[in-house]
């Protein structure tokens, strides 16, 4: 008879619900990564334009142009205001995801845990089984002579 766990379905429920814990977070990470670079770009293209405006500011520059510029960046400083915001959501539903992925893996190593333990003990049992049965055997065989 070989070794069955009680609890196996259960087990493979919770490894489910971990793999599905990990491509949630895997999508969350995605995402986090992808409005952070939208936010970077922003951030990298509102620097420059800044920059380029001081150097030009220096050399002397038409007033239609630095107002033109002025709307430029406010309207950079706007955009980075919202994906600001967006990062911030991505960032903390990630590591909301990454809480219940931890939550999902420590069940997991319980209910794997428990089944080394049941599976040692039934082996142990098992190998009892066979000495005691061996046991028998051997005194059988010296009350036979």
């Amino acid at each position: 008879m070989s070794f069955k766990f009680a609890l196996q379905k259960v087990l493979e429920v919770k490894d489910f619900e971990k793999t599905d814990a990990e491509r949630a977070y895997t999508e969350s990470v995605e995402e986090f990564e992808g409005v952070a670079t939208q936010l970077y770009e922003l951030l990298k293209k509102k620097e420059e334009i800044v920059e380029e405006t001081e150097k030009k500011l220096l050399r002397g520059l038409a007033i239609s142009s630095i107002q033109l510029n002025e709307q430029n960046v406010s309207f950079l400083q706007t955009e980075i205001n919202k994906l600001q915001l967006s990062t911030q959501k991505a960032r903390q539903n990630m590591n909301e995801k990454e809480k219940y992925l931890l939550f999902k893996t420590v069940d997991l190593k319980k209910y794997e845990k428990m089944k080394k333990i049941k599976q040692a003990q039934y082996l142990e049992n098992e190998k009892r089984e066979e000495l005691k049965f061996l046991d028998e055997v051997s005194i059988q065989q010296f009350v036979r002579r």
